[in-house]
């Protein structure tokens, strides 16, 4: 099992766990276990993008990772939150943000892709500001979902006044997640993502796009790195 592995591994322990203590409780499954993690559960991975990180030639030093120090100045508004940032000679080197849907995927979709898109949005124009002491960063976004049967059925959509985008007709939840993430970085608000399906009974995951694996993800962080070290 390599690195990653074992990092998505440790997110199906840790869910697994809490679901435990839901049941031992009392508590029905109706979507709490993510408040009980308290994003916990994605820390395994954390530490490995910035185990990246720190192999390609960043200093342990410039690299934020802890639920600390991680707030990064916006335009819209005064700061936001990310899960990794990397800060070198005061200047802005990179920046990632790591999310998750593990369920009620209708209620969560749209709330994901806003996020998003108004973070990296209010950041570029931050970064246009001066505010961050540099003028291209790098920026990722890593999305894992829930494998289930639900993932793949295909969703409705109201259109009252005007169609859809043709690409979204008949699309299950998995397309709309895999179509979020390719148009952030095809449209230039992420430099790369990786999007991975997670089942959270095995640990045995997938990643959709051939565009948006682990290894090209991996591949990016170092490519960013050695043009800063250049």
């Amino acid at each position: 099992m390599n690195r990653i592995e074992e990092a998505l591994a440790d997110i199906v322990s840790i869910r697994q766990q809490a679901a435990k203590k839901q049941r031992e409780v009392g508590m029905a499954d109706t979507g709490a276990r993510s408040e009980v993690t308290g994003g916990a559960h994605l820390d395994a991975v954390t530490r490995v993008i910035s185990e990246v990180f720190i192999s390609a030639g960043i200093p342990r030093e410039c690299i934020f990772d802890k639920r600390s120090q991680l707030e990064l100045p916006g335009f819209f508004r005064a700061e936001k939150r990310w899960d990794i940032v990397i800060v070198n000679d005061r200047r802005l080197i990179a920046a990632v943000e790591l999310k998750s849907i593990f369920g009620s995927y209708g209620n969560n979709i749209n709330n994901r892709a806003e996020e998003a898109i108004g973070s990296a949005i209010d950041l570029a124009k931050a970064i246009r500001s001066g505010l961050v002491g540099s003028s291209s960063p790098w920026l990722g976004y890593v999305f894992i979902v829930k494998d289930d049967e639900t993932l793949y059925r295909e969703t409705k959509f109201r259109q009252p006044h005007f169609p859809v985008d043709e690409i979204f007709q008949s699309s299950s939840y998995l397309k709309r997640f895999e179509i979020l993430c390719s148009r952030l970085v095809s449209e230039r608000l992420y430099n790369n993502a990786w999007f991975v399906c997670l089942n959270e009974e095995t640990g045995e995951y997938s990643e959709p796009s051939s565009e948006m694996t682990w290894s090209k993800f991996e591949a990016a962080i170092k490519g960013r790195v050695g043009e800063e070290l250049a």
